[in-house]
């Protein structure tokens, strides 16, 4: 009889000890996930911050042609068209689109980032 007893308090103690298992293995499923998932916004976010240098650069790239072009006209060019004119930056260019009329279009690339940009008088 007592040999019954201890055999289902034992049996009880083990299924204590599986239940504890499975809340640890639940609670650090759930943590893994959350890691995972707040890196991988990180990383996200790295990414972009790189892209907004980039970004800047292509910009001033498509000024520099805008301002050039500017320049041109006002010496008394009647148009400006330039493809893909390098700068001193690697990877940077721009290109400028002027036919007389009050809008220069200019296009500044660095990379593969493009910022296009509007000049009117």
């Amino acid at each position: 009889m007592e040999y019954m007893k201890k055999d289902k308090m034992n049996n009880g103690l083990s299924q204590k000890g599986a239940v504890s298992i499975v809340l640890a293995v639940l609670l650090l499923s759930i943590l893994l996930v959350i890691g995972l998932s707040v890196s991988a916004l990180m990383l996200q976010q790295i990414r972009l911050s790189g892209q907004s240098g980039q970004s800047v650069i292509a910009f001033y790239a498509a000024e520099a042609g805008a301002e050039r072009c500017l320049y041109e006209v006002r010496k008394g060019s009647n148009s400006c068209f330039w493809i893909d004119e390098p700068l001193d930056i690697p990877l940077t260019k721009y290109s400028v689109d002027y036919n007389g009329t009050n809008l220069i279009e200019s296009r500044g690339e660095h990379g593969r980032t493009v910022r296009r940009l509007e000049l009117g008088w």
